[in-house]
């Protein structure tokens, strides 16, 4: 069964996971961007190539706050575990059918199958969130039945140039029978403050369309006599 967004995939982890997020891809941003902008290269492909830190960043991210990592073949790539979810960090490439292929590799088509690790002793220590002595009643039986069932993919979703992180999202990924991938509870977690707000919605591309120059009207005459 797919679930219907991250939100209720990561349950109690998910405004703390968002954040934490947010954060990782943001720093990982600024550095390549610095690097990039050091280099003088004329193309983006180094800036590209931060797409494995941004996989790293997050693992790092998270096992620092108690969660497990699940590695997928053939790559060896590690991924973040959060409530029994994996966490796949992406920054998405330019072409357009690009989600929809997301799966075209053997080790991100291994993502969509891959068990939920053994449960943990203990809860991870994600701040902000309240302590439990033990499980609440329900949850041991739960995790039983999820035991056979592959984890749902959280796919966060990096839009960027080497000028600037466009926005943020995630969305549940699921692998149709057709070996395509479609999203399920897509939502824009970042975007740059003044995208928000909306403050570029009235102003036209320099890309197209004809400028229209000012309409000068002539001054009046004004008398030459001064201010009492």
């Amino acid at each position: 069964m797919v679930a219907h967004s991250p939100e209720g995939a990561l349950g109690r982890h998910a405004q703390t996971t968002r954040d934490l997020l947010i954060e990782v891809v943001r720093s990982r941003h600024d550095r390549s961007a610095d690097a990039h902008e050091a280099s003088g290269s004329r193309y983006a492909i180094g800036f590209g190539g931060q797409w494995r830190d941004l996989l790293d960043d997050a693992r790092e991210a998270l096992a620092e706050r108690g969660f497990q990592s699940r590695r997928l073949a053939p790559g060896g790539y590690q991924l973040p575990v959060v409530n029994d979810c994996l966490v796949y960090v992406w920054r998405v490439p330019g072409a357009p059918d690009a989600v929809s292929r997301f799966a075209s590799s053997p080790t991100r088509r291994n993502g969509f199958f891959a068990p939920p690790p053994e449960p943990m002793l203990e809860e991870p220590a994600f701040w902000g969130l309240p302590e439990r002595d033990s499980m609440e009643e329900g949850e041991v039986d739960e995790l039983v039945r999820a035991a056979g069932d592959p984890m749902p993919l959280v796919i966060v979703m990096v839009h960027s140039t080497p000028r600037q992180l466009q926005s943020i999202e995630w969305a549940i990924a699921e692998l149709n029978s057709s070996g395509k991938v479609t999203l399920h509870g897509q939502d824009c977690i970042w975007e740059p403050e003044f995208a928000a707000v909306g403050a570029t919605t009235d102003v036209e591309s320099f890309s197209d369309g004809v400028p229209v120059a000012p309409v000068l009207k002539p001054r009046e005459h004004e008398g030459t006599g001064s201010d009492a």
